[in-house]
């Protein structure tokens, strides 16, 4: 039953991901470099157009240890895309693509600068303020972070400090959710 909600949840994040970014028209040139190299168009076959090679983690957060699924994140990691950010913003990083829904008929809150990514006894969280380049949302019409309601999506990147080994396990916390992740 989990395996066959993650398949769900994994293929809903490639066509929405696909199906945002083809509409969107984004104005973000990192954004539209993303576009560009996943070939995307509105009469594309996404499953064919989709890098190879991409590793997507789904993570389910709970308020509590046993309660109700409140946000589910699907973190996506490409290393195509990977070297694209990298001559754009000519810096080392690593760019996860993360699409953050509720379950149906739930409201919540999401704040990506929440977020604490943690490796080798270093930890880092995304900053939210102005003139930061460590996320930006996938469609500049709908935000990442803020109210999520009733399902629907936030779709965006954060990018990782090159001090970060994308090879090794990278520990995610989001409040009192914990997960050791191998994004790659």
């Amino acid at each position: 039953m989990k395996s066959k909600l993650s398949s769900a949840l994994i293929m809903m994040l490639i066509v929405t991901v696909a199906v945002s970014a083809a509409i969107a028209a984004p104005r973000n040139e990192l954004t539209m470099r993303f576009i560009k190299v996943l070939n995307i168009s509105s009469n594309a076959n996404v499953m064919d157009k989709m890098p190879g090679g991409t590793q997507i983690t789904p993570l389910f957060i709970r308020s509590t240890d046993k309660g109700d699924i409140d946000l589910t994140m699907l973190i996506a990691y490409d290393e195509r895309i990977a070297q694209i950010a990298r001559q754009i913003i000519s810096n080392s990083v690593t760019p996860l693509i993360f699409s953050v829904s509720t379950m149906p008929f739930v409201s919540m809150r999401f704040q990506p600068e929440q977020l604490i990514f943690q490796q080798n006894g270093k930890k880092w969280s995304p900053s939210n303020l102005a003139g930061t380049n460590d996320m930006f949302p996938l469609d500049d019409n709908i935000p990442f972070g803020g109210q999520i309601n009733d399902s629907q999506l936030h779709q965006g990147v954060i990018l990782l400090p090159a001090w970060f080994d994308i090879n090794k396990p990278i520990e995610i916390n989001y409040n009192n959710f914990r997960k050791l992740c191998q994004l790659k």
